[in-house]
């Protein structure tokens, strides 16, 4: 199984099949003999020998001449050290040749990403862009996934607002509200998403099921964080409320000088609009199934 592992995460960086095969099989034996690396890595032994020999010009493998001609593989210390080198030189190209394009199309407002997994590269990528504010609502599974991205904003002191319904852990960073549930209990009616704001600015929200269904849907728009805040902060001040706990300090963080504007608008204009809740009941009127005024029952 660990075999397998390696061979399948040397093909994420670039390696195909069989060079992975015959690396983990060089790493397992040792020098070997390219009879031995196609035994052995179930090489065909009418191609073993090519792909040896596309490690060694790779800077993956190492040859020694012989005879019989054996081959070793390159340390795995030196291969990450080698593979971190082509990375940076790689993406340093890519950047040189964007810069040369001649027009930039505009990037997208919103878009959509599909996948669980992406769905998180997506809100780590997010949250490692703010410089200010960092503010997320979720299950714990998700936001302990982003724990690394949320202590590094932490580090550079973005300050960082996680709400859930569930209990979070006591290790992720940033300022923690929940209602301290059962995370299991809550699944038994309630779907996982994800909103995760940075900056007041860039936002991404989504399902988060781990299923193949999962979607969600990033935003550059203004408008869609300031609403996704303002939800986020209603549920951080109701669970505030219920427990007599206060929190404006919070919220003048979370939603900047808009908190306090409305607040003097508040003051200013005490004058609530509740619904029905307050409104007088009607009365009934004279006619069928109505006394009329002035009539005592029985009369």
């Amino acid at each position: 199984m660990a075999d397998d592992h390696l061979i399948e995460v040397l093909g994420s960086v670039g390696f195909k099949l069989n060079e992975a095969r015959a690396y983990v099989a060089l790493l397992r034996a040792g020098a070997s003999t390219g009879y031995e690396v196609s035994r052995d890595a179930g090489v065909p032994r009418s191609a073993v020998y090519g792909v040896l020999r596309g490690l060694v010009a790779q800077g993956v493998a190492r040859r020694d001449a012989g005879p019989p001609e054996r081959f070793s593989a390159t340390p795995p210390k030196a291969l990450d050290g080698l593979l971190r080198r082509r990375f940076d030189g790689a993406t340093a190209a890519l950047r040189e040749a964007i810069a040369q394009l001649d027009v930039s199309p505009d990037a997208p407002d919103a878009f959509t990403v599909a996948g669980y997994d992406r769905i998180l590269d997506e809100a780590s990528r997010i949250i490692a862009g703010a410089r200010k504010v960092v503010v997320a609502s979720g299950w714990p599974r998700e936001l302990s996934r982003l724990a690394p991205a949320l202590a590094a904003a932490e580090r550079r002191r973005v300050f960082t607002v996680l709400f859930s319904h569930a209990r979070l852990p006591d290790e992720l960073a940033g300022l923690r509200f929940g209602y301290g549930l059962a995370e299991r209990d809550l699944e038994t009616f309630w779907s996982h998403r994800l909103v995760v704001v940075a900056d007041d600015k860039t936002s991404l929200l989504g399902a988060t099921e781990n299923a193949r269904s999962d979607r969600a849907v990033v935003s550059e728009t203004a408008a869609i964080a300031e609403i996704a805040v303002s939800q986020v902060s209603l549920d951080i001040t109701l669970l505030a409320q219920r427990h007599g706990i206060d929190v404006t300090d919070v919220m003048a963080k979370m939603l900047g000088d808009r908190v306090g504007r409305l607040d003097s608008l508040l003051a200013a204009h005490a004058s609530p609009q509740l619904g029905d809740a307050l409104a007088p009941t009607p009365r009934p009127r004279a006619g069928k199934g109505a006394r009329p005024r002035g009539t005592r029952q029985g009369t």
